[in-house]
């Protein structure tokens, strides 16, 4: 591994990431592997509906990478995990994710988060249970609708989280009132702008969005799920992260990913899912 990933290095991108909720691991990927990751998602982006593209206007696309099983191998990739468990996060599972692509010319990607275990006590704690690794293909920056972050409000109560109505729905995702709380600007935000190949690793709890694409190109980006020390889990969220199916994706990729399936085999019943977080004083 590249000696700039050592010890001190890890282990101050761990406390950016569970103190602030992210970071960013730089120039992670090879040039060829990078290359070979954009060839394989330019291929779907070009066969997307419109319909798909409307649907999702605010995000951009949503394309399950079960449907690349190319994608396998940057799940596993070797250099990204190996700095996760320097950061001190092994036994890594991982659940899903999407290649998504904001086109030319699109509206920002509303505030939200992507946890939905908040009826468990555990999601109000500092330690991590699912992790976003967000592989960008494109360099990034304000003008191409780069990530960005509400640090801490994965541990702290933030104003945006009374305002946010949930996330994913119809109307945010076709971007319909430009001037609902999830869309503005807020003056807590901080850019997160990367080099393709960068990794951005955080929290999932983690107020995030994009700015728009103000450009004339894609702006892509690989987002995966992963879960750290699962096995040190609560049983209740084992059981709500566990038994993911695989099976839509190819043999091979099946193979590859064997090692990262999440599973419970205990009696604890999972919480229900949720994306309202409750107010500590409740």
């Amino acid at each position: 591994m590249n000696s700039k990933f050592n010890e001190d290095y890890c282990q101050e991108k761990s406390r950016q990431y569970v103190n602030e909720g992210y970071c960013i691991i730089e120039n992670l990927l090879s040039q060829e592997f990078l290359s070979s990751i954009k060839k394989y998602c330019k291929e779907y982006l070009e066969n997307i509906s419109d319909d798909h593209r409307q649907k999702q206007i605010s995000t951009g696309s949503l394309i399950d990478v079960c449907n690349i099983p190319e994608l396998a191998e940057l799940v596993a990739y070797p250099k990204a995990l190996e700095v996760f468990s320097k950061m001190g996060f092994t036994d890594v599972r991982f659940s899903t994710g999407y290649l998504i692509s904001k086109p030319p010319q699109s509206p920002p990607l509303f505030w939200h988060f992507d946890w939905m275990g908040w009826d468990h006590p555990a999601s109000y704690l500092k330690g991590p249970l699912q992790t976003f690794f967000m592989y960008y293909l494109v360099d990034t920056s304000i003008k191409n609708g780069c990530l960005k972050v509400i640090p801490k409000s994965h541990i702290e109560e933030h104003s945006l989280h009374e305002a946010m109505r949930g996330a994913h729905t119809e109307e945010l995702r076709e971007a319909k009132n430009l001037q609902a709380p999830e869309f503005l600007p807020h003056p807590d935000e901080v850019n997160v702008c990367v080099k393709a190949g960068d990794l951005v690793i955080g929290d999932s709890r983690i107020i995030h969005g994009s700015h728009p694409n103000s450009s004339d190109e894609e702006r892509p980006v690989i987002t995966l799920w992963m879960h750290p020390n699962y096995e040190q889990m609560p049983e209740g969220l084992q059981a709500f992260t566990g038994n993911q199916d695989y099976e839509s994706w190819t043999k091979g990729a099946q193979d590859i990913l064997e090692p990262f399936k999440p599973g419970y085999e205990g009696s604890v019943k999972p919480p229900k899912r949720s994306r309202f977080r409750a107010k500590m004083s409740d």
